[in-house]
This record gives structure tokens, C-alpha cells and sequence, in this order.
């Protein structure tokens, strides 16, 4: 979930970078959910505004959020093109295959996408300060937050070495750059409960990208 309250730049010239990360499968994977903090590749073709979420150490600046869920599409268990019922009326970005001269399904291709950038959201797709999983610093207003490792999230973590967290067991940075300060906290309870998926807390950012 990442919801306008007061959108200032709803960036439409951008696409999802293809990638092979997800090889062949198509059952409607999630490549990048909405209000993940993304970055410009500068490696993309004919020099084309291409993002790419924020995961690991990644040394290239925060560039704005994800407006919209990117995933594949349904090309293992339905003909490719296919769009489920679910997905009509929705404003997820459904990626579609990308073969090789081959013929076969090697990933998929870019999407179009918007990115946020300043203005005030709602999202649920955030992550705090922990260990092993369990969060151990609340979203408090005026707090900076950053590119999370995990899942391109947004992280208030106080560690200025980023690294890599594939569980999201740490809550720890991609990158040192601010990208959003939050308005409408949370508390540890609805920090936790957020993380494990359980009920989901909202709060409310300024983005500053």
C-alpha cells in the first residue's frame, strides 16, 4: 500500500528495467512492490529512464518510490498476455516475458511505471531497526528513514554501514541517503505487527526525493 495524500511529481516517464532474476517463472511473481524506493540504472539501453529497486549496497542514489506493484505475468499456468480478474481495475504493472533468440522465456521485459517523487504518502512497506526479526525501534515523528536492504523498503535504522539482508531480519540500509521523514509514526507493537504481515499499520512520510 502507498497512498497520495499530497502528491507533488507523479513521474510517468519511467519503466521497470527488465531483468532475468525471475528466469522463466510466470505465476505472477511481485518484482517490486509499491513504495519501494528505486534508483535510475545508469547502464540501461539507448540511455531510457530505466529504475530498479533499491536492495543490497547499491551505489547509485535514490531516485524516487514505486507508485505501482510491478510483477509478472501468468505465462506458466495461463497464455502469456493473460490477465487475471484480480488485476482489472487494479494499478498493478504486469512485466511480460522477454525471450531469447532461442525462443525461450529468459525473464521479463520493462514496464511502465510512475515514481513518487516529495509529497506526502501513506505505506505500509516499511521495516524497523531489529534483530532476528523482531523490531526494536518505533516509527516516531521527524524521523529520517532510508532505502532499506530488504525489498527496496523504507527503514529507519541508525547503522551507517549498508549491507545486504535478504530476510529483512535487520531492517538495515541500502543506502545513507535520506529519502522520506515520517509524520505519523507507529508504535513498536504496530512496527512488529506490520513486519510479520499480520495486520498492517500504515504511516505517513514526507519524501524528500
Amino acid at each position: 500500500m502507498f497512498i497520495p495524500r499530497h502528491s507533488v511529481v507523479e513521474n510517468q516517464f519511467c519503466s521497470y528495467a527488465e531483468s532475468s532474476d525471475f528466469g522463466s517463472a510466470g505465476i505472477g511473481g511481485v518484482v517490486a512492490y509499491a513504495g519501494s524506493v528505486v534508483y535510475l540504472d545508469p547502464l540501461a539501453t539507448n540511455e531510457e529512464p530505466m529504475v530498479k529497486a533499491m536492495a543490497g549496497v547499491v551505489t547509485e542514489a535514490p531516485f524516487g518510490f514505486m507508485m505501482q506493484k510491478v510483477k509478472v505475468g501468468y505465462h506458466n499456468v495461463h497464455p502469456t498476455g493473460f490477465v487475471m480478474p484480480g488485476d482489472l481495475g487494479s494499478s498493478d504493472a504486469i512485466a511480460q516475458p522477454l525471450y531469447s533468440a532461442a525462443g525461450a522465456i529468459t525473464g521479463h521485459k520493462s514496464v511502465p511505471v510512475g515514481v513518487a517523487h516529495l509529497g506526502i504518502f501513506d505505506t505500509v512497506h516499511y521495516i524497523c531497526t531489529g534483530a532476528d526479526g523482531t523490531a526494536t525501534t518505533k516509527m516516531t515523528p521527524g524521523q529520517s528513514l532510508y532505502a532499506a536492504a530488504y525489498q527496496a523498503r523504507v527503514t529507519n535504522s541508525t547503522n551507517a554501514t549498508p549491507t545486504t539482508d535478504a530476510t529483512g531480519e535487520t531492517g538495515t540500509r541500502a543506502s545513507n541517503t535520506v529519502v522520506a521523514r515520517v509524520m505519523k509514526g507507529a508504535s513498536l507493537a504496530k512496527c512488529q505487527a506490520n513486519m510479520d504481515n499480520v495486520t498492517l499499520y500504515p504511516i505517513r512520510v514526507k519524501l524528500v526525493v
